[in-house]
């Protein structure tokens, strides 16, 4: 048996095809002044070549297939996607082909230097457009996988975005890739299609062979090769249970989010692009609890535009029929870095220049931002949420900032939504501390708890070194988070949770303990998530809060909810 990341959750049986990428060896060549034209006409040849297949494709695809495709069409039509490129070719005399090579991976390596797998997944697919126009101007052949054999499970190094708007899911019985991660388009296709697939299986392409049966758990990540009898009933058994529990969850799609004893919360959605509203609204999200508008600068070569951004926030508020989307303001810097910002290097990144820092140092950045998101406010229910907020007196600075940006739409006579909601991420320890201050001066919080835990623990969370010390049960993050709900709550101010606690169905139970009223998570989460409230009662989650807070160690804690869980 083989093991991988499982990312799509399922069981599939079928026979390989593997897809191959050929290594490509660029040459190099400094061309005469005079060529310069002609190797600039065969880049935007092959561009405009690579940007009108893919406007063919989207042609013949709907639904979320057309979402993602009208995203990844629209980093290809960027100019500043290609910045660099034409340089290469302008001022440094190189071949269009090599020009392409190392023109998109210096954008590439912006994206790849994150520490963020959603934006790191937009570094794949501008490496996806590099070889799609590399193919073009070297005229390689490409495979024909839109008419696969029925069952096929795919074994590829990485199936791109353009790749995964040709296929035929109906053939497709599972994916196996070497490279990917949860937020990968690939594994959001296979969620939204119910197709297992499992990445990061290290050599796969060199270990399975054309016509290989086997077997795969796209949950656990496991892949059985020539599968027996008896994993195969395994399987088949394991696969009823798993149509069963989605046959159930249907109940659930509509449904209030509410325990039995009548404590209501709300299940709302984290997204990183506007063409996830499509999939948070399929799973019934009651809003956007996150909108990461990180996706805005980390697509472009050049600062984004107040209207580019505008456009952006008006679509999703439209999109989302007066449901409520909480939008983070830019929140980037030290280990998020924007080349043309131009950031100094810093020893400990997690702890530097970073977020709301950066953006009260750089108020164009800053005001830019916030008065898109005021003019997009006029055109559905939009809140602004400040993140890596530690004292009061950054909260006072940046809602003065927003003040003046409201006199200046005043003055322009620009309508915006003079009611708009102001919150905070509650994510440095400091903040949980002050949290019933903080609460007078906001109308939210929503606790981040992935960089909560590192600062609680002194952890970094990529740090595989150290990684068993990273806890959400560590019982010094459940009093803090305790802290800040009862802080927002001393105020009557709603509390949220937008970390990856948020939709843990081991964790739920303590969250509503201790009263948290908004769970923002995956979207594919939201509808497990609403089984698991709904069949809670708010006075026993209560009693096991009460007995959490009283232990000592993460195990104790952990063990203590897969009991409840399980009881």
């Amino acid at each position: 048996m083989l093991k991988g990341k499982g990312v799509s959750r399922g069981i599939g049986f079928g026979n390989i095809i593997v897809l191959k990428t050929e290594e490509r060896n660029i040459e190099k060549k400094i061309m005469p002044a005079e060529k310069m034209e002609e190797e600039l006409k065969k880049f935007n040849d092959a561009l405009k070549s690579a940007i009108d297949e893919t406007e063919t494709q989207l042609q013949n695809i709907s639904g979320k297939e057309a979402e993602i495709m009208e995203a990844y069409l629209m980093i290809m039509k960027d100019p500043s996607l290609v910045v660099e490129t034409e340089n290469a070719i302008k001022n440094l005399n190189y071949n269009a082909e090599y020009a392409v090579e190392v023109g998109f991976n210096s954008v590439i390596q912006v994206f790849e230097n994150m520490d963020d797998e959603y934006m790191a997944s937009r570094a794949r697919d501008i490496l996806d457009i590099k070889n799609k126009i590399l193919g073009k101007l070297l005229n390689e052949e490409t495979a024909n996988i839109s008419n696969l054999e029925p069952n096929t499970i795919i074994v590829t190094k990485e199936l791109t975005t353009s790749e995964t708007a040709k296929l035929n899911f109906k053939n497709v019985s599972g994916i196996i890739t070497e490279i990917g991660g949860t937020n990968s388009h690939t594994s959001i296709m296979a969620r939204t299609h119910s197709i297992p697939a499992i990445t990061r299986v290290e050599n796969a392409t060199k270990i399975f062979r054309n016509g290989d049966s086997v077997a795969i758990d796209g949950m656990l990540g496991e892949i059985y090769l020539n599968p027996t009898e008896e994993e195969k009933q395994k399987l088949l058994v394991l696969k009823e249970q798993i149509q069963k529990e989605t046959n159930e969850l249907e109940q659930y799609r509509n449904m209030e989010s509410k325990t039995k004893d009548g404590f209501k919360v709300e299940l709302v959605a984290n997204i990183g692009v506007p063409a996830d509203v499509e999939l948070a609204l399929k799973n019934t999200a009651e809003g956007i609890g996150l909108l990461r508008s990180e996706f805005l600068y980390m697509d472009s070569e050049t600062m984004p535009t107040e209207e580019s951004q505008f456009d952006a926030y008006k679509k999703v508020a439209e999109s989302l029929n007066g449901k409520n989307v909480i939008i983070r303001t830019l929140d980037i810097g030290g280990d998020k870095e924007l080349k043309y910002l131009k950031l100094e290097k810093e020893a400990n990144p997690f702890l530097g220049y970073r977020a709301i820092r950066l953006c009260l140092d750089n108020l164009k950045i800053f005001k830019t931002q916030l008065r898109a998101i005021l003019r997009a406010s006029n055109f559905g229910k939009l809140s602004i949420m400040f993140p890596m907020i530690s004292s009061i007196e950054e909260l006072r600075d940046a809602k003065n900032i927003l003040e003046e940006c409201k006199r200046e739409l005043e003055s322009e006579n620009i309508p915006y939504d003079k009611n708009i909601k102001v919150g905070i991420m509650i994510e440095i320890p400091s903040a949980a501390l002050i949290s019933y201050k903080l609460a007078k001066e906001c109308d939210f919080f929503s606790i981040g708890t992935n960089d909560l835990i590192q600062y609680t623990v002194a952890v970094e969370r990529g740090n595989e070194k150290i990684s068993k010390l990273y806890s959400k049960f560590h019982p010094a993050v459940i009093k803090l988070i305790k802290e800040a709900i009862d802080g927002a709550h001393s105020q009557n101010k709603f509390c949220g949770m937008c970390g990856e606690a948020a939709g843990d169905e081991l964790y739920i139970p303590l969250l509503i303990g201790l009263g948290l009223d908004e769970f923002s998570m995956n979207s594919n989460n939201i509808l497990k998530a609403r089984k698991v409230v709904n069949n809670l009662c708010k006075k026993d989650c209560e009693q096991l809060s009460e007995r959490i807070l009283d232990m000592a160690s993460a195990e104790e804690v952990e063990n203590e909810l897969k009991k409840f869980v399980n009881n």
